[in-house]
């Protein structure tokens, strides 16, 4: 809740406490915010509900397999939409001149394009968690995409500075959520053509954001990711479901490990013995079991024999 809300909107405070018509950073710490609970806060839940089991035991109650991921995701866009919506209240009554620039929004690339990160950012931290084995692995990625990030795109340093810095621009080339930021960004201040002239005589805060001029650049770049990002979900999610249905004889998994379950159980003469047999029946049971992956072993006949 620190560093993907308050953090956020107390550097935009901040901000605009010395620059209240800065164009850039209500639309830059609107994204940011979008990236923090898109990437960090959805890997953090995905990867918590996995290591307490939960997820193991949603996955043994026969429910479609999709039905899970699209609540945790439904419920991830709640929290971004209430969150905007608060930093957008409270940005509008206590900055008079953002209320003017308010005034000449573009608000379909603004809003497409903060939909576009958001499905972008989810679809990121849902692969990390889905092929990265390692919470405290996938926890490092998922952390570097939001520092780079609120760094870099115009949060924590205003990104009409970030702009003028030629080697860095492109650097930010091959950080996916630069294109929808900058589209959000160039939203706010309603350039079409992804080059903001500034404001005044002097043309403070011009930025060209280097995009070829062109809305279709970034929404094709983003659209691919998006693509290959979905097309491995879906196809992990249906391998997976398949898996945990049945193992390599066609025998129901639930049924065998509920019913190698409740025999230990019975078995089971003291709290302890108790207490590891149902972590090792979460383990079978997590979302990144390796049941499926065991192979039916040698038997000894030496060893049957002694």
């Amino acid at each position: 809740m620190f560093l993907g809300v308050f953090l956020v909107i107390f550097t935009l405070f901040i901000w605009l406490l010395f620059k209240g018509d800065n164009p850039f950073l209500f639309a830059s710490a609107i994204g940011t915010l979008i990236v923090r609970n898109g990437v960090h806060t959805f890997y953090r839940t995905l990867s918590t509900n996995r290591n307490t089991g939960f997820s193991g035991r949603i996955n043994n109650t026969g429910i479609n397999a999709f039905i899970k991921p699209a609540a945790s995701i439904c419920a991830n866009f709640t929290i971004n939409f209430v969150t905007t919506l608060i930093l957008m209240v409270l940005t509008l009554i206590f900055f008079e001149k953002q209320r003017v620039l308010f005034s000449g929004v573009n608000w379909v690339m603004f809003i497409f394009g903060a939909l576009c990160l958001w499905m972008l950012s989810v679809m990121i931290s849902y692969t990390i968690f889905a092929f990265v084995k390692s919470t405290p692995v996938g926890t490092i990625y998922v952390s570097l995409i939001y520092l780079f990030s609120y760094n870099l795109l115009g949060c924590a340093f205003p990104y009409e500075v970030i702009a003028r810095v030629g080697w860095l621009n492109f650097i930010l080339y091959f950080l996916p959520q630069r294109y929808m930021l900058n589209v959000m960004q160039a939203g706010w201040v309603n350039a079409k053509n992804l080059v903001y002239e500034g404001v005044g005589v002097n043309h403070t805060y011009k930025v060209d954001f280097r995009l070829g001029g062109s809305l279709a650049i970034p929404f094709i770049v983003t659209f691919c990711f998006i693509f290959i990002l979905s097309f491995l979900l879906i196809t992990f999610i249906i391998i997976r479901s398949r898996k945990t249905k049945t193992d390599m004889y066609g025998s129901s998994v639930v049924l065998r490990l509920s019913t190698e379950y409740i025999n230990s159980v019975k078995q089971c003469s003291s709290i302890e013995e108790l207490k590891k047999l149902r972590e090792k029946h979460l383990e079978n049971n997590a979302f990144s079991s390796n049941f499926m992956d065991m192979k039916p072993k040698r038997i000894d006949l030496k060893k049957r024999r002694k």
